[in-house]
């Protein structure tokens, strides 16, 4: 304040001089200044500068080195080491001065009084840029390290190969109640674009889910893709990470080492963040057996093995372990499709799963297509398959399931041909399932549908919506009654809402019992040749506009339609994944 109405010092020759305003902004002559005045204003400025130089100097010469927990022995070093250099090419890009410091296009009055709140305001600005700074830095070194692979860990137990990111203060998070995004209603974007420099044709199967905490993202996003058709031998699944939802990273996304043989394909990932042990599991296929001798390459039928792997930071994975084999139950090959649900009552793990009749040379076990769940007591650790649906009306593949509201049943949709979804319900926890029937409200084209219940409360402190999961209420009602007694539960559902063509795509949701759904929004129009396919729904813990507004989030494949696979790599490089989010009220 001293040096408000007074003047402004200026380096020169690393001398300061002192130049004084009149009141209507004109420069005087140089003049010395009342000296205590001067060393008082000199004093100030030199002491905020310091503050300014240390904010950022500490806060990036500080970041954390990282190092490999794995046995393998190797790491990443150094990671936040151009945080830096960054912010120095950030200053001299935007250097504006002549060598007295002067400004190139002279200053008002105004603009000294703007420069001393600037000071001010500096150190804590400052200090909040470094961090995200910092943190983007360090993303940037981590994938540039894993070069577009992730390894695999040398046993089953996860190990993280970075070292832990800190709280969310750190996270550059565009859903302040300030921001534009908290007043968007409907977003699309980009996760990835097959290209010929990436050489990928094919992405399908898109799975969302958060990382788990100390993670160098919040979201994960994996799909299976390959250079132009499924089933071949270079189909592999692949990661890409983001922040806020909008903005994916890497590019061309990164490679996920999961294969138990590098000859086969892997089908179908399916994501599950362990909350309560911080760990993400990722469930997957491999095949194994019935290779379809093809033109102009083979491929094999979908499904094989069911593997599951497990993670702590997104990007190293632990070896595979086998829930249920190709050869078991009849010899028919194993697929998953859709995210499991933890049951809230006795909090097993419950998985849809299928066994898919193949047309393979050599592998028709003569058994149909049937259908079932595979259950885990020990959170992972074991599993057993129940809940066996020999439906009278044609295959139901594709299972996808949520809890109904008060944890009294668990609803499943199937994909069928019958022109709807199909529907069956579990009083038990998934051991045993009633007679599928028709949805006749719920319009299908024989593709997958994806469910997600959770439950939501509005804290009646920040007014801020929360969201809980199933394995979450347990532990809320221990600590919050009142929470517990105000919470809502919805069923959402993402689904191509036609009889036939798979180019609309549309969200609807449910009040807890999943009786009747009401459409929300319609994602995806429709577009003449193009299928926008196989949607992924998720509740987004982290937004944090404020009360009332909950945000749906929902990743989906587009590609064009083509009159047989024989034809796909004619129209290979075109398509990808997406990503929408819808807001939704808190009623």
């Amino acid at each position: 304040e001293s040096c408000a109405g007074i003047g402004r010092v200026v380096e020169k020759n690393r001398r300061y001089r002192y130049i004084q305003y009149d009141d209507d902004g004109k420069q005087r002559d140089e003049m010395k200044p009342k000296k205590s005045n001067a060393i008082k204003c000199c004093l100030l400025l030199a002491i905020a500068g310091f503050v300014l130089y240390t904010s950022v100097d500490v806060a990036t010469t500080t970041t954390t080195s990282i190092t490999t927990t794995t046995t393998s022995g190797t790491g990443i070093q150094n990671v936040g080491s151009g945080a830096k250099a960054n912010v120095r090419e950030f200053a001299d890009e935007n250097d504006n001065t002549d060598d007295y410091g002067e400004s190139k296009r002279g200053y008002t009055h105004r603009e000294e009084e703007e420069a001393v709140e600037e000071i001010r305001t500096s150190s804590f600005s400052s200090s909040s840029s470094s961090s995200k700074n910092k943190r983007r830095a360090k993303q940037k070194e981590i994938l540039k390290t894993i070069n577009g692979h992730a390894k695999m860990l040398p046993d089953k137990s996860p190990s993280r190969v970075y070292g832990i990111f800190t709280d969310d203060d750190e996270f550059e998070d565009s859903n302040t109640a300030s921001s534009s995004s908290c007043k968007t209603q409907f977003t699309i974007s980009d996760a990835f674009k097959n290209a010929n420099s990436n050489g990928i044709g094919y992405s399908h199967m898109a799975m969302l889910s958060p990382l788990p905490k100390g993670s160098f993202y919040r979201w994960i996003l994996v799909w299976q893709c390959s250079k132009g058709i499924e089933g071949t031998a270079d189909m592999h699944l692949r990661a890409v990470f983001s922040d806020d939802l909008n903005k994916w990273m890497p590019k061309d996304g990164i490679e996920l080492n999961v294969k138990k043989d590098k000859k086969n394909a892997v089908w179908a990932p399916v994501l599950h963040l362990d909350e309560k042990e911080n760990v993400l599991w990722l469930f997957f296929s491999e095949s194994v057996k019935c290779l379809r001798l093809m033109s102009p390459e083979n491929r094999w039928s979908p499904g094989g093995n069911i593997n599951a792997v497990s993670s702590i930071d997104g990007i190293s994975w632990t070896k595979p372990k086998t829930l249920i084999t190709s050869e078991s139950e009849s010899g028919n090959p194993k697929v998953i499709a859709n995210k499991l649900v933890v049951h809230p009552k006795s909090k097993h793990w419950i998985l849809p799963y299928w066994g898919e009749a193949s047309s393979a040379k050599g592998c028709r076990s003569g058994h149909p297509t049937i259908s079932g769940v595979l259950i885990s007591k020990d959170e992972g650790h074991t599993w057993h398959s129940h809940g066996k649906v020999h439906p009278r009306h044609g295959r139901v593949i594709e299972g996808t399931v949520a809890v109904t509201e008060n944890g009294s049943s668990i609803l499943q949709l199937w994909r069928s041909k019958s022109g709807f979804l199909m529907q069956s319900t579990s009083a038990n926890g998934g051991f045993t399932w009633t007679s599928p029937r028709k949805r006749t409200d719920l319009k299908n084209p024989d593709s997958k549908s994806s469910l997600i219940d959770f439950s939501y409360y509005v804290n009646g402190t920040s007014g801020k919506t929360i969201i809980v999961s199933n394995s979450g209420i347990s532990e809320l009602s221990s600590t919050s009654s009142k929470a517990k007694q105000s919470l809502k539960h919805v069923i959402a559902l993402a689904f191509n809402d036609a009889s036939s063509g798979r180019k609309k795509l549309s969200l609807a949701v449910s009040s807890g019992d999943g009786k009747r759904f009401s459409k929300l929004k319609e994602i995806e129009p429709g577009k003449s040749g193009v299928h926008f396919h196989y949607p992924t729904v998720i509740a987004d813990p982290y937004y944090a506009c404020g009360g009332n507004k909950i945000r749906i989030t929902v990743a989906y494949s587009y590609m064009k339609r083509v009159n047989g696979w024989g034809n796909v790599y004619r129209q290979a490089k075109f398509g990808g994944i997406k990503v929408a989010t819808v807001l939704m009220d808190a009623a």
